[in-house]
């Protein structure tokens, strides 16, 4: 999905795409395996702002290729949700 952002010469946030994706993971292992992951999950949401709000801070990403970064994070992993549980 990131390499199909490049080819429309549409820079996505890798930061956000690599962040979302753990993110998402952390949540669905901790459902996959009826575990609390809470403070996990909740640390990951914390980083998730961190990585945004630098991006944004040091002028490297506009909004909105942050939120696309996002998007092609979360829908990767829960694409392959159904694979791998």
């Amino acid at each position: 999905m990131a390499f199909i952002a490049v080819v429309v010469k549409f820079k996505a946030s890798l930061h956000m795409i690599a962040v979302c994706s753990l993110a998402t993971f952390i949540y669905a292992l901790s459902i996959h395996l009826q575990i609390h992951l809470i403070n996990s999950i909740a640390f990951m949401i914390v980083m998730i702002g961190f990585v945004a709000s630098s991006r944004l801070y040091m002028k490297s990403h506009t909004p909105i290729e942050l939120v696309i970064g996002s998007c092609i994070g979360i829908i990767s992993q829960v694409s392959f949700w159904y694979f791998w549980l």
